[in-house]
């Protein structure tokens, strides 16, 4: 028997394991971009793989659409080194226009849901003023390439709350200090994502509802970090954090990669943890972000796995 899901969509991040020579995350090493010392031979290099990697986001949009996968999550190396001062010598959005506008048309000619992970030195709570203004210039490019795609607030970046320093509850209500300091366009596309060794979900949902932000539950994080919060209980308190966004919510599912590693990704995902997960959240509308090692292999697989027909899909 076919199982069928309508009010679940599915997706992956950033690269694709069946697509060759498709990857959207070439950069410039700083140590190489330093040597140059002419800015115009700066920015051509940074604009010859910037390029190409907005060229294969291309590719793997039309692919996913054609596989029926509705998410996706861009690269955060999609413009190399925009994050730093020394990549930042160019109007990448005004000079890739019409790239980033067609990724922007595509995402929006085929319903897709995307987003942006900022990366793991991106810390919103952090005590040294460096790093978080190196923070706010990464939150800031993201915002930028989303907002030259032409895309809305719905397109999100996910974050995660950042550091304890052993004072927890400072760290949290520094969080909701510097979130208040935050360009405001970036504000208003930050959702917030528990972590697998700090912050639960019940942390999560304070800074969420306090700042009227929503939450990406990562299941995979809830079982390797929690405060004993009941998943099924806490489900409509986290999906009704979104309700101001014209998006489902969205959440993220992976799979450990054995049992002494399990924070870490497996390859693709276990379905029977995934069908338990599906019982306690098949009444509810919402996205599913797949977290595997095999990316969109690992999403085909679960498909086949669980017997699921995906109607967009182009068998």
């Amino acid at each position: 028997m076919k199982l069928e899901l309508p009010n679940i969509n599915f997706g992956y991040a950033c690269i694709s394991s069946m697509i060759k020579n498709c990857s959207t995350a070439k950069t410039v090493p700083l140590s190489q971009l330093k040597k140059i010392e002419d800015d115009a031979a700066r920015i051509w290099r940074l604009e010859r793989v910037a390029r190409e990697n907005l060229k294969n986001t291309t590719r793997l949009l039309w692919h996913n659409t054609t596989e029926g996968f509705k998410l996706y999550r861009f690269s955060s190396q999609l413009i190399p080194l925009a994050n730093h001062p020394l990549g930042q010598i160019w109007d990448f959005a005004q000079i890739l226009s019409p790239e980033l506008s067609k990724i922007g048309q595509i995402v929006h000619s085929n319903n897709l849901w995307v987003s942006s992970h900022p990366g793991q030195y991106s810390v919103i709570n952090t005590k040294n003023k460096t790093t978080f203004e190196n923070t706010i210039r990464d939150l800031e490019y993201h915002d930028k390439f989303l907002t030259a795609m032409g895309l809305d607030k719905n397109a999100v970046m996910v974050v995660h709350v950042g550091g304890v320093y052993n004072a927890k509850k400072q760290s949290l209500e520094r969080f909701i200090t510097n979130f208040h300091h935050l360009p405001k366009p970036v504000q208003q596309r930050i959702v917030i994502e528990n972590d697998d060794t700090s912050y639960s979900i019940k942390d999560v949902l304070y800074l969420c509802e306090t700042l009227k932000r929503p939450m990406v539950l990562d299941v995979h994080h809830h079982n390797c970090y929690n405060q004993g919060e009941d998943l099924k209980e806490y489900l409509p308190q986290i999906f009704a954090t979104w309700h101001e966004l014209q998006r489902p919510p969205k959440i993220h599912f992976s799979s450990p990669k054995n049992k002494k590693d399990i924070l870490s990704h497996a390859d693709y995902i276990n379905p029977d943890a995934f069908m338990a997960f599906l019982e306690i959240a098949i009444d509810y509308t919402f996205d599913v972000m797949i977290e595997a090692k095999k990316q969109d292999k690992a999403v085909i697989q679960l498909f086949k796995d669980i017997n699921l027909v995906v109607p967009d899909r182009a068998y």
